[in-house]
């Protein structure tokens, strides 16, 4: 059995270390990775560098890793494959209850603080999430207790297993991990409302009544509160129509509300353990 190590940026840990089941722990540690630019000016010749002198340019960038994630993989073809998985599932969760803001800029086949005594053949560096948040998300605070550790604990498996069972819950989740990295904030208001349709309206009739009427079932109980938030969730999804058809007139606020919904129902989704079918919906619906 092979170990990984996934280095977090924007996490920071109240305690030394958090065991997250499975052999999978969370702990404090600390490195940088960074990628300042250099220009050559000088054509190579076959098979060697650009020869000297190089020059330092403006700009580049750098992630400070303040914890670890060890998470034991069968087989070294494992280390890297990170596009799924309990690193993937357990990150998208630190995300989601912890901090919006925790990166994983660099995978490792040894500990971070074990790699300045290793030798450069031993050691595997890889680095994963370096593109830059264009729509950053974050909470005051955001620092990882045991509470909120504990509750990544207790639902990663089941937020893998819904994963694995639901493509509609996985786009979700794909929609809420890749939103901040998009550049265009009419593409992302899309893509999260895209989401939405998929989990709540399997029907395209009538689709801005019925994603809204459902949607406020689910997350409402029957009465004043959630007819007040079908009329809100109507203003939202004007708001995608006219972003999906090239003429968006939405403020940062609306997407941020947008990514609020969505990290609502996926929390409510990952709490209940399942995702709600028509049948469930509709039973809603009616306050049943």
């Amino acid at each position: 059995m092979k170990t990984i190590y996934a280095g977090l940026s924007g996490l920071e840990l109240d305690a030394e270390s958090f065991d997250l089941r499975e052999g999978i722990i969370l702990r404090r540690t600390y490195a940088c990775l960074f990628a300042p630019f250099m220009a050559a000016f000088a054509r190579p010749e076959s098979g060697k560098h650009h020869p000297g002198p190089w020059k330092a340019t403006r700009g580049g960038f750098s992630f400070e890793i303040t914890a670890e994630l060890l998470v034991p993989v069968e087989t070294t073809e494992q280390y890297f494959e990170l596009s799924r998985g309990a690193v993937r599932t357990i990150v998208f969760l630190l995300r989601l209850g912890v901090n919006p803001a925790t990166l994983v800029p660099l995978v490792s086949s040894h500990s971070f603080s074990s790699i300045r005594d290793s030798t450069d053949e031993d050691v595997r560096l890889q680095p994963f999430e370096v593109q830059p948040r264009r729509f950053p998300l974050g909470v005051n605070g955001g620092i990882a207790t045991e509470e909120a550790v504990a509750w990544v604990r207790e639902h990663w498996q089941v937020t893998d297993r819904l994963l694995n069972e639901s493509s509609e819950f996985a786009l979700a989740v794909e929609a809420l991990d890749a939103g901040q990295f998009i550049q265009n904030t009419a593409l992302t208001f899309v893509s999260l409302w895209g989401a939405l349709e998929a989990l709540f309206s399997p029907s395209t009739s009538e689709l801005r009544f019925r994603i809204s009427l459902l949607l406020a079932a689910f997350l409402e109980p029957l009465g004043e509160r959630r007819e007040n938030r079908q009329k809100e969730l109507l203003k939202l999804y004007d708001m995608r129509s006219a972003a999906a058809h090239g003429k968006p007139k939405h403020q940062p606020e609306h997407l941020l509300q947008t990514f609020n919904l969505l990290r609502e129902v996926v929390l409510k989704i990952i709490d209940r353990g399942s995702v709600p079918t028509s049948s469930e919906l509709n039973s809603m619906l009616f306050g049943l």
